[in-house]
């Protein structure tokens, strides 16, 4: 999909990173990542997508797309990216050299 140029300059740096799973650490560690990206790439702004089951882990959290509202979000993400497991999270941070603490799991 193409977008026009005044949409992209909208969406280019919104980036999605998406955990349907239930299990609270991914989700917990995935929040936590998000302030160590943010922190590297400070021109990208992170959103977190989860299931609604997990809406009490994410209430109060800045940019959080619950997967009931996803259609909202339409045409306002420049990239998305779906997690599956704890080792996707690795696997994001390792091919962005982002420097987490080694205690970070």
């Amino acid at each position: 999909m193409t977008a026009p140029f005044t949409q992209y300059v909208v969406l280019k740096d919104n980036y999605c990173l998406a955990y349907f799973g239930e299990n609270k650490e991914v989700l917990s560690k995935l929040l936590e990542a998000r302030e160590y990206i943010e922190k590297e790439l400070k021109k990208i702004k992170i959103f977190i997508a989860c299931n609604d089951k997990m809406k009490t882990i994410v209430y109060g959290k800045r940019n959080i797309i619950l997967e009931s509202k996803m259609s909202d979000f339409k045409g306002k993400i420049g990239y998305f990216r779906n997690l599956e497991r704890k080792e996707d999270l690795d696997l994001i941070l390792a091919e962005s050299k982002i420097p987490i603490p080694e205690n970070f799991w």
